[in-house]
């Protein structure tokens, strides 16, 4: 049985122009993301499958979520007694940054990873949180 492979030019445009690194077309650009507003809490999920939990960096500075993941190459010293056939799995690294759409409590952020799926739970800080105000009546 043979695979068919789509060809996808939009994938080989960097998202900004103006910040192309060379490095930048060795990135895996294929991290997924969701976020959306639960309760108090700000919600990021992203589709990481394949990078190791202890090789994921999150990071919130100036408003601004970042993850980084990277999968290192496997040492000559790995590679020693293997006779490769196919070697398909390659060195991957991806950089995903959001804005976040309000102020967070990044001290108390919580991170969950399981089956591919990162999860990161953002704290809204109080004044980000819906206020009530009663109206008094005359």
């Amino acid at each position: 049985m043979r695979s068919i492979r789509v060809w996808n030019p939009w994938k080989m445009v960097p998202r900004d122009f103006f910040d192309l690194d060379s490095d930048d077309l060795a990135e895996w650009n294929e991290v997924e993301m969701d976020m959306y507003e639960e309760k108090d809490n700000i919600v990021v999920k992203l589709k990481i499958a394949g990078f190791p939990k202890d090789k994921i960096d999150i990071s919130i500075e100036n408003g601004r979520l970042t993850v980084k993941g990277n999968v290192e190459k496997e040492s000559e010293e790995d590679n020693k007694d293997k006779k490769y056939y196919r070697k398909e799995i390659q060195v991957m690294s991806f950089t995903r940054s959001v804005d976040l759409p309000v102020s967070v409590i990044s001290d108390k952020a919580k991170a969950s990873f399981s089956d591919g799926m990162l999860e990161i739970v953002l704290p809204k800080s109080e004044e980000a949180k819906p206020k009530k105000i009663s109206v008094e009546v005359d």
